[in-house]
């Protein structure tokens, strides 16, 4: 009974630790280079209060026996092009994010994930953690054409062919993930 009680104020003090802030849009590039997996991409965070917000934030990575070390990782608050990156972990890092009342900022995030099989993942079903679906998404799939795709999570709204990608490109409003990106290819 003591755990479920703990458990559950957690749970309600993260539901309220993130009704001021709000997670509203994304813009992200993934691609498969050799063997990485690169995110890159803008971040969108509104500040709902009428109080400065300063708090830190968990960006998890995925984690399953097809994926290698995560390197690269950078966080950089746009207004001043600052880094903002405090701590790494095998499973994510924490970054500081600063908004002012009633204002929203950009955070640009990205990182390398080594690929050890015919798998790359991006993590989007946090988003339910936030409690509500974004407003907006834009993402960028970067294949190269050697590489064979086999399936993607999500079908994308258009393809094209540049030089020697393919690149599937999603747009989507009101967008409540219920899984998170993946790629299944094979290379030659």
């Amino acid at each position: 009974m003591k755990v479920f009680c703990a458990l559950l104020l957690l749970f309600i003090f993260s539901l309220l630790y993130t009704l001021n802030l709000d997670f509203f849009r994304e813009d992200l590039d993934f691609e498969i280079k050799g063997n990485y997996f690169h995110v890159d991409g803008i971040y969108y965070l509104r500040n709902n209060t009428d109080k400065d917000i300063k708090r830190l934030l968990f960006y998890p990575f995925p984690l399953d026996p097809l994926y290698g070390i995560v390197d690269s990782m950078q966080a950089i608050f746009l207004s001043d092009s600052s880094d903002c990156l405090i701590k790494t972990r095998e499973n994510g890092f924490s970054f500081k994010v600063q908004i002012a009342s009633g204002k929203a900022e950009k955070y640009r995030l990205s990182y390398r994930q080594k690929l050890l099989g015919n798998k790359a993942e991006y993590i989007l079903i946090t988003t339910q953690r936030w409690g509500k679906p974004f407003e907006e998404v834009n993402y960028r799939f970067f294949l190269p054409k050697e590489i064979k795709l086999d399936s993607l999570s999500y079908f994308p709204d258009s393809l094209k062919t540049v030089g020697n990608k393919h690149i599937f490109y999603y747009h989507k409003e009101n967008f409540m993930p219920d899984r998170n990106m993946k790629v299944w290819f094979r290379k030659p």
